[in-house]
């Protein structure tokens, strides 16, 4: 299937039968055609580059304006490498959203 705009051109009815099904702590999820999933942001030039990572805090901070959630069955973590940066986080007020 070449890929192509919105959905690799698969049709609409294509994308709705593509699902798949876990079980994480008991409950059942399904992941569906375009899921977004963020597990980790990383970055091993956090320090000599701090505007990357406060670019990933402005990213995580919009998303969750927008609505995006957090799943239970995604592992989230931040290690910002520096004090620096923990407190380019702070004074940005995007800490919480990371």
């Amino acid at each position: 299937n070449k890929a192509g705009f919105q959905g690799f051109g698969l049709t609409p009815e294509q994308k709705a039968k593509r699902v798949a099904k876990f079980t994480h702590d008991g409950k059942e999820y399904e992941l569906n055609h375009g899921t977004v999933v963020i597990s980790a942001i990383t970055s091993c030039t956090n320090t000599s580059n701090p505007d990357v990572m406060l670019a990933a805090g402005l990213l995580a901070r919009n998303a969750v304006k927008k609505g995006l959630t957090v799943k239970p069955f995604v592992k989230t973590s931040l290690s910002p490498g520096s004090e620096v940066v923990s407190r380019y986080f702070e004074e940005a007020g995007v800490q919480t959203y990371l």
